[in-house]
C-alpha cells in the first residue's frame, strides 16, 4: 500500500471478515406452528436444531483476503492472500423461540502487496504482516416452515477491523482499519437426519462511522473518516452430533465489503476500495 499526494492518495483498505461461525437457526412456538398448518413438533423431534441453537464452539479457521483499492487512474494496491486463525461463538434459544448469538474470528497472516513506492510511484512488492478481527451479535425470533425446518430473522450488530503492517526498510508503514457493523440476516437450518443439521446464514450489514489512522515513517496525516457502504456475507454449514452434547462442524462462507474513502488532511487521500473475503472453519460444539 502506498500514500500518494494529491490524486494518487493513501491507499487501502479493509478488514475482516469473517468468518462464519454458523451455530444457530430457530424454533417457534405451537401458535406459529398453527399458523403454518403443523403441528406444534415435541422436543424430541426438533432436538437437535434446539441443541445447536443452545451451544458453545470453537473452530480452526481459514481465510483467503483479496483487497483492491481503486484509484482512477491508477496504479491502484491491491492485497491477496491466505490467513489462519480461529472462532468462537455461542448461541441462546428459548422456548418462547427468543433466539441470541454471539460471534468472534481472529486472523492473521503475510499476505502479498502489489502497490507502488511512496515516493517515486514505482511499482512495489513487499508483505503484509495483516491482523483481521470481527466481533458480530445477532437477536432474532425462530419460525418453524416444517417438523425439520426452520427459519430465524434478526437484526445485527458489531465491529471489524484490520491492522495492516507492511514490511518496508528503514521505517515503519502501519494502517489501523476499523467500522462498526449493523444490519439484519436470516439462518435457515434443516435437519437432514437426528445427528446431522444442515445451516445456512445470509446477512446484509451497513458499514458505518468507520475510518483508517495511518502510522508512517516520515508522512504526518490524520486519520481518514469513511462514508457508509455495504457487507454481505453468506455462509454454509453442516453440524453432526457425535456423543452426548459434542458435535462436530465445518463450514464455508464468502463475505464483499466495500470503503469508502476520505480525505487524510489537505494533501493525502485513503482511496475507495473492495474486498472479498472466503473463509472455511472446522471445529468442535458443545451442547448446553
Amino acid at each position: 500500500m502506498s500514500i500518494k499526494k494529491n490524486r494518487l492518495s493513501l491507499p487501502i483498505a479493509t478488514a475482516a471478515f469473517l468468518a462464519i461461525s454458523l451455530s444457530g437457526v430457530a424454533v417457534a412456538d405451537a401458535g406459529v406452528w398453527g399458523l403454518n398448518k403443523h403441528p406444534a413438533p415435541s422436543m424430541g423431534s426438533h432436538s437437535s436444531i434446539f441443541a445447536l441453537n443452545n451451544s458453545v464452539s470453537i473452530a480452526a479457521d481459514g481465510t483467503l483476503m483479496n483487497y483492491q483499492e481503486h484509484i482512477n487512474p491508477g496504479p491502484s494496491d491491491t492485497e491477496s492472500g491466505w490467513m489462519p486463525g480461529f472462532k468462537v461463538a455461542g448461541s441462546y434459544m428459548d422456548h418462547q423461540n427468543i433466539y441470541l448469538h454471539l460471534g468472534y474470528a481472529y486472523n492473521s497472516g503475510g499476505i502479498h502487496y502489489d502497490g507502488a513506492n511512496l515516493e517515486t510511484g514505482a511499482p512495489a512488492y513487499t508483505t503484509d504482516r495483516a491482523t483481521t478481527q470481527r466481533l458480530l451479535g445477532k437477536i432474532g425470533y425462530g419460525f418453524w416452515l416444517s417438523p425439520h425446518m426452520a427459519i430465524t430473522p434478526y437484526v445485527a450488530a458489531g465491529f471489524q477491523s484490520w491492522h495492516r503492517n507492511l514490511l518496508i526498510t528503514g521505517g515503519q508503514e502501519i494502517e489501523d482499519y476499523s467500522s462498526p457493523l449493523a444490519g439484519v440476516g436470516a439462518l435457515f437450518q434443516y435437519q437432514m437426519t437426528p445427528r446431522m443439521v444442515l445451516s445456512a446464514d445470509a446477512e446484509v450489514l451497513a458499514v458505518t462511522g468507520g475510518g483508517m489512522t495511518p502510522h508512517i515513517t516520515g508522512i504526518s496525516a490524520p486519520s481518514a473518516k469513511f462514508g457508509t457502504s455495504g457487507e454481505e456475507k453468506l455462509g454454509l454449514s453442516a453440524n453432526y452430533r457425535i456423543d452426548g452434547p459434542f458435535s462436530v462442524f465445518g463450514g464455508l462462507s464468502f463475505t464483499h465489503f466495500t470503503y469508502t474513502g476520505g480525505a487524510m488532511g489537505k494533501y493525502f487521500m485513503e482511496p475507495a476500495s473492495s474486498t472479498n473475503r472466503f473463509g472455511m472453519d472446522a471445529g468442535i460444539r458443545y451442547n448446553f
